[in-house]
């Protein structure tokens, strides 16, 4: 058996390591915030019109306490969602740097998801339809084992997605 002289496994230390915290993610489209807040109306409107449809099939035998605390507790948690959407949206962004991707979202919990170039099978840009209303896109990264994305990054307008996506496919293809 013979030894491959270059290889190497030297201790990284914490402090040798370059902080992603600091470096400057780009910020999303704000069309994109403006797309989960009418999501979340949506989900009001349906939820208020499910609860009216409920008291109208109880045909009354509800209190009427419940027929004015429970929109109330809709109104409240639609609030409560508008200001988690609005605080939370500057917190969002993404990063391209010479070896990885990453994307990082989260108000109370946060959520840093890198992915290196090496570990990348495809990349697909996708619109669904209301992002395609807006005029924007998202970029999907897919690595090995799974049909599902591992780092989708939303609220990019087309032009700009697409060239994430030759940016990554570039890149990729050096790594192979």
């Amino acid at each position: 058996m013979q030894l491959n002289e270059e290889f190497s496994n030297q201790v990284v230390l914490p402090d040798q390591l370059a902080p992603i915290e600091v470096q400057e993610f780009e910020a999303l489209e704000n069309k994109y915030k403006l797309i989960n807040q009418i999501g979340s109306a949506i989900v009001l409107v349906f939820a208020l019109i499910g609860f009216f449809l409920f008291t109208q099939i109880s045909s009354g035998n509800i209190p009427i306490t419940v027929v004015i605390a429970v929109p109330f507790i809709f109104a409240v948690l639609f609030i409560g969602k508008l200001a988690f959407i609005i605080l939370g949206f500057p917190k969002k962004g993404y990063l391209l740097r010479e070896q990885d991707v990453s994307y990082r979202s989260g108000l109370f919990i946060y959520k840093l998801t890198t992915i290196p170039f090496n570990r990348i099978q495809h990349v697909e840009v996708s619109q669904n339809m209301i992002e395609k209303s807006f005029g924007l896109s998202r970029v999907k990264v897919f690595t090995a084992g799974g049909s599902v994305s591992d780092l989708s990054i939303p609220g990019l307008l087309p032009d700009k997605a697409h060239q994430i996506e030759s940016f990554l496919l570039s890149k990729v293809s050096k790594h192979e």
